[in-house]
């Protein structure tokens, strides 16, 4: 379900957490090459010397004729640790394989045919926050091979 506000509540200054990419469209399976569905995906890269854990991530929708917004907001499972000096990518899709989490399939990403400002904010114990916005073309969210 949507949120009104980022429940994220991090301090810490040090900046061991990077966003490395944020696609909303045109992704690719990296083991196949081959299209996927459009979806949010997430790629973190952790510049520290220990892992991250208590990963969260905050993003909003933001339909650039209307100006509509939907926020969402997730604690990703204990499972989920960036290593140090490693990476790790969370997808956004419902498919329910490893890394991929829950998405509202009636969001402003997959209902609305405009085009719209994405931002992501991650957090995660002992690192700063990492923000970042990308923009979507106009049209829904496309599956792949269609």
């Amino acid at each position: 379900l949507p949120v009104k506000t980022n429940p994220i509540n991090n301090t810490s200054t040090v900046k061991a957490l990077e966003i490395s990419s944020v696609l909303v469209e045109n992704n690719v399976d990296p083991k196949t090459n081959k299209a996927v569905d459009d979806h949010l995906e997430v790629a973190l890269r952790n510049t520290g010397t220990t892992d991250l854990t208590g990963v969260e991530v905050f993003y909003t929708f933001t339909d650039t004729k209307t100006n509509d917004t939907e926020s969402y907001y997730l604690k990703l499972p204990s499972t989920f640790t960036i290593p140090a000096n490693g990476q790790r990518i969370a997808h956004f899709d419902n498919t329910g394989a490893t890394d991929h989490f829950p998405v509202n399939k009636y969001s402003l990403y997959t209902t609305s045919q405009n085009p719209q400002k994405v931002t992501v904010v991650v957090s995660a114990k002992g690192a700063a926050t990492a923000t970042k916005t990308v923009k979507k073309d106009a049209g829904g969210a496309e599956v792949a091979g269609e």
